[in-house]
């Protein structure tokens, strides 16, 4: 008998865990309040409004370290993805850090940074732009992330037989309820608990971007660039593949829940772009397509993946990816796969 898999949640980690578990051949449910065909313009729905690109960082803890490398596993599985499925929207490109304020761990190449990533380079100090203390580039990808998620739940709903149930759930025992003697496969971002409630180790990222139409020949069409500004904020491009525009970022406001755009953060982002992206302007402003708010799902102590077993029910927890759901899904889908196929040996 085929073993039934419901993963709760349909952001890009849940539906990228529900690919893996389908191409395993599980029986898999996706339960989730938003769906890519129906909730695209939801702000609680964070998978839409990400910018979605690979950016490596140093890490500052351990758990960032460890984490560093389910998005290496990912780069690999976009590799595959982007030559097989252009339809996916991925697609590689330079991507380049400038840091307008002395940051050691940038400028030591300190772990998590460098590891396993294609063409690294230092940028020599004479190339870099005015005000800029260390560049580095690497190979990277960027993605247009609502076509992307409506790719994954088409290719699950057409050929790997997935079902989807829109539903609002206030903890995991519905699930059990609903599905008895199936795993549970916990994707919500803020880490929905059996009980009822959320993970309290688990935090909102408030995020504030621009979406912005490109001049044809604009050089952000195919790169992306991030700037950490002298104050740790950080102005950023991102190009949305298949004319989806460029996403001009960006805030990230711990613990903040506003959900409607904050004009003052527009005007910040302008300022920063205009002075940083010149190539962006028409006719001297940015054409603001769409601006965007979304929470990324943060964690303490990092992302947490690992199995539990509760009033019999065998859960396997992946949440609290902040701003990283992207870069690290197949990664994590990986480790997901694993858990679920030892539970047996386990029990």
């Amino acid at each position: 008998m085929t073993k039934s898999i419901v993963v709760v949640g349909a952001g890009v980690v849940g539906l990228t865990c529900a690919y893996q578990l389908a191409e395993e051949g599980y029986d898999v449910t996706i339960v989730a309040k938003h769906l890519p065909s129906t909730s695209i313009a939801d702000s609680q729905y964070t998978s839409p409004w990400a910018g979605a690109h690979f950016r490596p960082f140093p890490a500052k803890t351990p758990e960032e370290y460890r984490d560093s490398k389910l998005t290496r596993s990912t780069f690999q599985v976009f590799k595959r993805l982007a030559a097989t499925f252009p339809e996916s929207s991925i697609r590689f490109m330079p991507g380049t850090d400038f840091m307008e304020r002395n940051d050691p761990m940038y400028e030591n190449v300190s772990a998590g940074y460098a590891e396993g990533i294609e063409n690294f380079k230092v940028l020599p100090k004479s190339s870099l732009p005015d005000g800029v203390k260390f560049g580095a580039t690497y190979n990277a990808w960027c993605m247009n992330s609502p076509m992307y998620i409506q790719f994954l739940e088409r290719r699950l709903e057409m050929y790997y037989k997935v079902k989807f149930m829109q539903e609002s759930l206030g903890s995991l025992q519905q699930v059990a309820k609903l599905f008895p003697g199936a795993t549970i496969v916990n994707c919500s971002g803020r880490g929905l608990t059996y009980y009822g409630g959320y993970d309290p180790a688990t935090y909102p990222i408030r995020g504030q971007t621009l979406l912005v139409k490109s001049p044809k020949d604009c050089p952000y069409n195919s790169e992306t660039v991030t700037y950490q500004l002298e104050d740790g904020s950080f102005c950023f491009v991102i190009p949305r593949p298949l004319d989806g525009g460029v996403i001009l970022g960006g805030t990230k406001q711990v613990g903040d829940l506003y959900s409607q755009v904050r004009d003052a953060d527009t005007q910040k982002l302008m300022e920063n772009g205009k002075k940083r992206f010149p190539e962006l302007l028409i006719d001297g402003e940015f054409q603001i397509k769409r601006i965007n708010v979304g929470f990324r799902p943060a964690r303490h102590g990092g992302v947490r993946i690992e199995r539990e077993v509760v009033d019999g029910t065998e859960v396997v927890h992946c949440y609290g990816f902040g701003g990283s759901g992207y870069e690290m899904s197949w990664g994590a889908g990986q480790k997901v796969v694993e858990l679920v196929k030892s539970a047996k040996s386990k029990l």
